[in-house]
């Protein structure tokens, strides 16, 4: 039935589920990129609350209203409405991000694992503002919940994880849906050394051409660890008696972590930048990466430090494990401050580590392009579109 309906049309229909689509995160940038690739092949349907302005154009968008915060509530209220919309939509095939509503999905991309999350880190960072950790923990319960009823034989066909590790976490956690790995991609003609944007950053920071700059980029800085990066910062500035820049690129607490950076006594070389739509030149403008994260699955900050020819200090997650390996392209480290420390001002120290690491992390970040990513998902949708291996209903 499903193949008669494609055959009738000149594209086959497709619904899109995610909370939003833009270029501003990792998922969200993912599903811009699919969406970016596939819209001439594909009649595609878009059900989410937020859209870039760009890509609207080349969708029928069904907006789904609903606040942004607190996430919990963001969740239920989608969990419901997105599924009414959907419910109501003639479509040939569905593909969410995540277990995000409770219909039956022909392809579901998993950017983050919540059991997986919960068996590596807990409910909630430990070291979070206890409103924080509350609201975290709602969140992750609610995830836990929707991955149980969504990831079984009968309710998605297919999942798709970003990266090895996530794969792994879906396997143990929800045996018995097919798996079809998916990286994300990065775009290597944006993320490169540019020693014009270098300049331009560090004249514009009264930062000094020689001065070594550490740079951290991310949201929800009690998970990636921004304080111990901070620590570390401190700890590797007073070993070498010369002070490091830290630049904090993304949104988070500022004073709060403002004020840890001046009980460290280096307040006044850690600067935040707040979000920003041109991350690339501050990727340029530094000297290496850190990332002593407690969960990723893929990290695309750490995929762009690469691409840029960053050199990686960064604790075995997912993802960035593959991109780090056995330290050719960075250093793997312990969520340890001393340890993120020695591997900070090792880097400091020498210039040729700094190029030799930084050439293997942009070498290896050329495996991972969006055009494969988008290649990946279109050959599940082929495949699903065939009726091999389907739900068995909608």
């Amino acid at each position: 039935m499903r193949s008669a309906t494609v055959q009738s049309r000149r594209r086959p229909r497709v619904g899109i589920v995610a909370h939003g689509i833009h270029d501003d995160g990792g998922m969200e940038r993912a599903f811009a990129e699919l969406i970016r690739r596939t819209h001439e092949r594909y009649e595609l349907v878009v059900f989410s609350s937020d859209l870039d302005e760009g890509l609207r154009r080349l969708v029928e968008w069904r907006r789904v209203r609903v606040p942004r915060r607190p996430a919990p509530l963001r969740f239920a209220l989608f969990y419901v409405l997105g599924a009414l919309r959907l419910a109501r939509a003639d479509l040939d095939l569905v593909h969410t991000l995540g277990a995000i509503v409770p219909n039956g999905a022909d392809l579901a991309s998993v950017h983050f694992c919540n059991a997986g999350f919960v068996e590596r880190v807990g409910t909630a960072p430990p070291n979070a503002p206890v409103t924080r950790r509350l609201n975290t923990t709602v969140a992750r319960l609610l995830g836990v919940a929707a991955e149980r009823w969504s990831y079984r034989r009968g309710r998605t066909a297919r999942l798709a994880p970003v990266s090895p590790g996530v794969a792994r976490e879906v396997e143990r956690h929800y045996a018995g849906v097919p798996v079809l790995l998916a990286p994300n991609g990065v775009d290597r003609g944006r993320f490169h050394p540019d020693e014009q944007a270098r300049a331009e950053v560090r004249s514009e920071l009264g930062i000094a051409a020689d001065e070594i700059v550490a740079l951290f980029v991310g949201g929800d800085w009690h998970l990636k660890g921004l304080a111990v990066a901070i620590e570390a910062t401190a700890i590797a500035s007073r070993e070498r008696r010369e002070p490091l820049r830290l630049l904090v690129v993304g949104r988070g607490d500022v004073r709060l972590f403002r004020r840890l950076a001046e009980a460290h006594g280096i307040g006044a070389h850690v600067v935040f930048m707040g979000a920003r739509k041109d991350t690339e030149r501050f990727f340029a403008a530094a000297d290496l990466f850190v990332l002593p994260t407690a969960y990723e699955t893929f990290s695309l900050a750490a995929f762009e430090a690469a691409a840029t020819g960053l050199p990686i200090v960064a604790t075995r997650v997912h993802g960035v494990e593959e991109l780090v390996g056995d330290g050719a392209a960075g250093i793997p480290v312990e969520r340890d401050a001393r340890e993120v420390a020695a591997a900070v001002a090792a880097l400091a120290a020498s210039p040729e580590l700094r190029r030799r690491l930084g050439a293997a992390a942009r070498a290896r970040s050329e495996a991972f392009t969006w055009e494969r990513s988008a290649e990946a998902v279109e050959g599940a949708y082929r495949e699903l579109l065939t009726g091999d291996g389907g739900r068995d209903a909608r």
